[in-house]
């Protein structure tokens, strides 16, 4: 797939985890410019799922979550967590991780680890669900936010979300090892899972890395995904790339869930970069091929904390992963993850199908079939010109199956109850 091909370094091991994903924990449709810039027209809305993912770690005997989605009850959250939703065009949240996990036969008390990638609460959930076994897994630095040290009315977190539990803060600083550009930890010391230490979007943002499959298992090649929490939204904030031009002069067979995009010639005139200036178009429109659709948001609307920080993760994960030949990318709120091809998923989830998982990612080729689904996202230029937007994932603000139109009436329902 790549013109010129990469492959991510990462110390030796035999060792590796099984990742499952999860799916249908929650369904955001949110404005874009909260993500990323400049929204090019026709994506003025991000539509956002939550997934998360099983990591099972066969050998010791030991498994984890990555992220937890949206808690069902989202209206109980902090006034300060909770309020700004009234930004969303649409929540709605039928299921959370333990209810997956127990209808898919995954016994909570089996739940070692829960990991947060970053304290926003689309990837929280309510740890209080887990048994006190289970050790919650966080960034240091979100330990200044806990409710005890913010006090109630600047309260981010609820107290059952870290009480009766073992709190174990990843501490990146005495690192001194690096993957792909970024301070790591070896989660389970044997070199099959590692935390990455990824800021820009959140305090103590991290993503995992975890190792698929292993050439020194005999495998013939050491194959990763990288599990990027929020460090981007957008799979257009990674691609196109040196590596991975964009197509011309169609987008490849094997791609899917693009059969009503356009030409890729006349979607590419769309990119932003080529927007710029059409004076020296045939210039910018090379150029335009080989640089991100998309850069970290950076106005007054942006959830990064530090967006130039953000953009130089985003730029890192770019280079030393997505480019990367045996690196899959799973970003959480990616749509190309439940892409279907003939009415059929192709990645399996969890909830679909328990018994299967995503380390045969390379094998089935997988990313290059799922590499450009992104544009898809993109607004649909109709026989006029005309560019149109995407119909929005979810709309309204959904609370025990029921719709509302303001997130306030959600607020005010729950304070009656």
């Amino acid at each position: 797939m790549a013109s010129q091909q990469r492959w991510l370094a990462a110390p030796p091991s035999t060792n590796t985890v099984r990742v499952r994903l999860i799916k249908d924990l929650g369904q955001m449709s949110i404005p874009s410019a909260l993500f990323f810039e400049p929204v090019a027209e026709g994506h003025e809305v991000f539509n956002g799922p939550d997934t998360a993912f099983l990591i099972e770690n066969k050998n010791l005997g030991k498994k984890a979550v990555f992220d937890l989605g949206v808690r069902k009850d989202w209206w109980n959250l902090p006034p300060k967590v909770r309020d700004p939703l009234a930004f969303c065009i649409g929540v709605k949240v039928d299921k959370d991780v333990p209810e997956v996990l127990k209808e898919s036969g995954v016994p909570l008390d089996a739940i070692n680890d829960v990991i947060w990638s970053h304290s926003h609460l689309d990837h929280r959930g309510d740890v209080s669900l887990f048994p006190p076994n289970t050790i919650l897994n966080y960034g240091k630095e979100m330990a200044a936010m806990k409710p005890e040290v913010t006090g109630k009315e600047e309260a981010v977190f609820l107290s059952s979300d870290f009480a009766g539990r073992r709190n174990n803060e990843i501490d990146f600083s005495n690192s001194t090892l690096k993957i792909g550009g970024f301070r790591a930890l070896d989660f389970y010391d044997d070199g099959s899972f590692y935390l990455l230490d990824t800021p820009g979007h959140d305090h103590g943002h991290l993503s995992a890395l975890a190792r698929t499959t292993s050439s020194n298992a005999g495998n013939g090649k050491d194959t990763f995904i990288l599990l990027a929490g929020d460090a981007c939204h957008f799979c257009g904030v990674l691609r196109p790339n040196v590596s991975h031009p964009f197509p011309h002069p169609h987008l490849p067979n094997s791609t899917i869930g693009v059969s009503d995009v356009q030409h890729p010639g006349s979607l590419l005139k769309r990119h932003p970069k080529y927007q710029q200036s059409p004076l020296v178009a045939a210039e910018l429109l090379e150029e335009a091929r080989v640089n991100p659709w998309y850069g970290i948001a950076a106005g007054q609307l942006s959830t990064f904390q530090d967006p130039v920080l953000g953009q130089k993760t985003a730029d890192t994960i770019k280079e030393g992963f997505d480019e990367a030949e045996n690196v899959f990318i799973a970003l959480c709120h990616d749509l190309s993850l439940l892409a279907e091809d003939n009415g059929k998923p192709v990645l399996p989830t969890l909830n679909d199908a328990p018994q299967g998982d995503l380390n045969s990612w390379y094998e089935n080729g997988w990313k290059d079939k799922l590499y450009w689904t992104w544009v898809s996202q993109l607004g649909k230029q109709d026989k006029n010109g005309r560019i149109q937007m995407r119909e929005p994932l979810v709309t309204g603000f959904w609370m025990n199956g029921k719709k509302y139109e303001k997130a306030q009436d959600v607020f005010d329902k729950a304070l009656k109850e």
